[in-house]
């Protein structure tokens, strides 16, 4: 039954008030945080795809979302030879040819840049809204929609120059048309389901996760409907569409190339690629495919991560869920917990495939996840589990929920608003209560969950307030310091006398470069761990430690 008109316009009322709260946190973070380590490669490579053609640069995950936020930086005119960039293929190397191009306005094209991620991650709290009222509800979908919009790792990354949280909203229409098309097929919900999910593909490579997704929903359609072939035809059909988009994403460069005329590095590639399948045609771009092996090298090597003050090459299984238990809010995870007991036991909905539309895709991918690569490098990798949470998490105001239980969920909800406002404008380093001390979380994590070199123009900030001329900096990120006009020099050798400003992630033992004035030098293991047996003067943004000697 359609809603009263007057119960239509204040919960309109409601999620624009949301919407507005949340932009004016990820435009102030989007304008305050420093370029950070990822930003640094994908905006370039964005600009060189819009004026090449190619994509050939950074292609660790497919170009779509570089695209888009390159779009306003390209309308800006930024300075550079972007055809150049093919003499360095990995991102880095255009990621300084761009800096050293437009040092005057660096910042500015930057954050130009964040902006269509912006949108991305509001257009995130309106589909999680949209789809919970659909579904559950106008009570557990404003209730998505508000942990959605507070959520701290949806802005600490939606303000960003990435992939994660666009992934993360396309992955969800992808997956919610196609539970729309499972749930009342038809050629037009087919259709849509098909353009979503070649969209969601050309996002980042962990959407390949998205097939075995709805094959599990379509199994589960099948078992509740008269025909049953229905669902795994409307599965192969957009499954088949969305090749097309995808190849049409990449302008179709190289599709129909046979895996054995390349050079794969990967394991998996290279033992396909020998195999009988290696000489038939492939209907991928070739972007893609060089792409994919090159990601599944990264994903698959040994690689520095750290948890709980260990480093490791191999990661941890349990990472990703302890990682999310410290990185989100305890209101948070409760709500999911009631969520969860609500869907079990039917208070939520008595409906199998909504059921498993809700609880498939986040388990699913966190596990696929898991299994495929162990670089543990951040939470942000669970983001496309994200818009699903929140929906669960709305399931613990469902109307067929005790008025009391309902009622602690909605007091829960207000608390995890508050606790994301606090917590303004550093989300990038936040983790809850569970990881003790704010400025000690660093034990716990590092890297994207805290560290990721976005304090830059804080730090020069705080010189300033202090009278300090110059600072001994060596700090988790690419940019040259000297871009936000901070005068510095890299300690190498006896600490001596000064201010230094350490970043968390070095403070934690993190193997790493070192920008020094044009010239770049590797930090071993533990190069700056010294520090941690001082006492810093000031923490900036719970990430960057400042000690006077």
């Amino acid at each position: 039954m359609p809603a009263p008109p007057a119960s239509r316009s204040a919960r309109r009322l409601a999620l624009a008030a949301l919407l507005v709260a949340a932009a004016a946190i990820l435009v102030t973070e989007a304008i305050g945080d420093s370029v950070t380590v990822d930003e640094f490669g994908h905006l370039p490579a964005g600009v060189y795809y819009l004026e090449t053609g190619h994509f050939d640069v950074y292609n660790l995950s497919p170009p779509l979302l570089r695209e888009l936020a390159a779009l306003p930086v390209l309308a800006a005119r930024p300075a550079g030879d972007f055809t150049r960039f093919t003499t360095s293929p990995m991102q880095w190397g255009p990621g300084y040819e761009f800096m050293e191009g437009n040092r005057d306005r660096y910042h500015l094209l930057f954050v130009l840049g964040r902006l269509p991620m912006v949108a991305l991650a509001l257009a995130l709290v309106v589909a999680v809204y949209l789809c919970g009222v659909r579904h559950l509800g106008t009570r557990p979908g404003l209730a998505a929609a508000a942990l959605a919009s507070f959520c701290p790792t949806l802005l600490a990354h939606g303000h960003l120059v990435g992939t994660d949280v666009g992934a993360a909203l396309a992955m969800f229409l992808a997956a919610w048309a196609a539970f729309e098309a499972l749930r009342a097929p038809s050629a037009r919900r087919t259709l849509l389901a098909g353009l979503a999910l070649g969209a969601a593909e050309l996002t980042k490579f962990s959407a390949l996760t998205l097939y075995p997704m709805l094959a599990a929903l379509a199994l589960v359609a099948s078992v509740r409907g008269p025909r049953r072939w229905q669902p795994w035809g409307v599965v192969a059909a957009a499954g088949a569409l969305s090749l097309v988009i995808v190849n049409a994403g990449y302008l179709g460069h190289g599709s129909g190339t046979p895996l054995a005329a390349y050079t794969p590095e990967s394991p998996g590639l290279r033992t396909l690629a020998k195999g009988a399948l290696g000489a038939l045609p492939l209907p991928l771009p070739a972007d893609l495919v060089r792409g994919f092996d090159h990601q599944r090298v990264e994903a698959t090597g040994l690689y520095p991560v750290y948890f709980d003050g260990v480093w490791s090459t191999r990661g941890w299984w349990y990472y990703y869920p302890a990682a999310f238990a410290l990185k989100e809010t305890v209101p948070m995870l409760g709500l999911l917990a009631a969520g969860l007991l609500a869907l079990a036991a039917g208070r939520a909905t008595r409906d199998p495939l909504l059921a498993a539309f809700l609880v498939v895709p986040p388990a699913l991918f966190t596990l696929l996840f898991t299994l495929l690569t162990d670089i543990d490098l951040g939470v942000r990798y669970l983001l496309p589990a994200y818009p699903f949470l929140f929906l669960v998490g709305g399931c613990a105001l469902a109307p067929g929920v005790a008025a009391r239980v309902a009622r602690a969920a909605t007091a829960l909800v207000f608390l995890h608003m508050l606790v994301a406002v606090a917590a303004t404008p550093h989300h990038l380093a936040y983790m809850n209560a569970l990881a003790g001390p704010a400025d000690a979380r660093w034990r716990w994590l590092v890297d994207s969950n805290l560290d990721w070199g976005q304090e830059l123009r804080r730090l020069r900030a705080y010189l300033a307030r202090r009278g300090i001329s110059s600072v001994r900096l060596v700090y988790f990120g690419r940019v040259a310091p000297e871009v936000y006009g901070i005068d510095y020099v890299v300690p190498n050798g006896p600490l001596g006398h000064g201010t230094f400003a350490v970043s968390a992630s070095l403070l934690a033992g993190r193997p790493y470069f070192v920008w020094d004035h044009g010239k770049v030098y590797d930090a071993p293991v533990e190069a700056f761990a010294v520090f941690r047996r001082h006492m810093p003067t000031a923490v900036i943004g719970h990430s960057l430690f400042v000690y006077d000697f």
